[in-house]
């Protein structure tokens, strides 16, 4: 393998990174142009909801080829997120402050620099703030130490869960396609990725192929 076929475009890890951030919690609605939340996103804080909202909008370009507007004022986003102005104001303050959003015109949209950084947020504190955050605190109990393993363990398994039910779904779309007739005329991986796009699902190139193989491997797909 040349270090040429483990390359990929910019645009492609932007795309994966959004996806990571937002597949739980929003779908796209595409003839509608809008932007749908979950079930799941009741139990985000309200600074979380707004940053995957923005980051949402910066995955508009991967799912429609129309040009739609990447940023929104903050009545829209007051609008889409439900967060009251007086809330959401500060919010866009602090985060613009420490250049995880950009405000030009009185529109905000997420810095692209940024999707990282966001996505750990997210996920919660580094190993390595969590370590000092530990040193300054006073020796936990054996009970606290055993509790607090298990509430961790608990989050694990809830995360799990969630990405298994993310892939399933997938899983259940594209093995649909062959009873809908998709795949009776040649397909390339640009087409399967459309087709994803088509019905409001961010899906990396990079994961497709695990799909293909599978369909492969069981006789419903040639390779050609």
């Amino acid at each position: 393998m040349a270090l040429k076929d483990l390359t990929t475009s910019k645009s492609s890890m932007a795309e994966e990174v959004i996806e990571e951030i937002i597949s739980d919690y929003v779908r796209y609605d595409p003839e509608e142009m809008t932007v749908e939340f979950t079930h799941e996103s009741g139990s985000l804080s309200s600074k979380a909801k707004l940053l995957i909202y923005l980051v949402a909008l910066q995955g508009w370009p991967f799912v429609v080829d129309d040009v739609v507007a990447t940023d929104a004022k903050p009545a829209e986003i007051e609008e889409s997120t439900g967060i009251r102005g007086g809330t959401l104001r500060p919010m866009l303050k602090e985060l613009k402050d420490r250049n995880i959003i950009a405000e030009k015109c009185g529109r905000y949209s997420v810095r692209a620099i940024a999707l990282r950084t966001i996505k750990a947020e997210l996920d919660g504190a580094p190993a390595t703030t969590q370590a000092r955050r530990n040193k300054s605190r006073s020796k936990r109990t054996e009970d606290q130490q055993d509790a607090s393993e298990q509430t961790a363990a608990s989050g694990e398994t809830a995360k799990k869960a969630k990405r298994t039910s993310s892939s399933k779904n997938l899983s259940e779309r594209f093995n649909a396609w062959f009873e809908e007739g998709f795949f009776d005329k040649p397909k390339t991986l640009a087409d399967v990725q459309k087709q994803f796009h088509k019905e409001a699902l961010i899906v990396p190139q990079t994961t497709i192929p695990s799909y293909l193989l599978k369909a492969i491997r069981a006789k419903e797909l040639e390779r050609d």
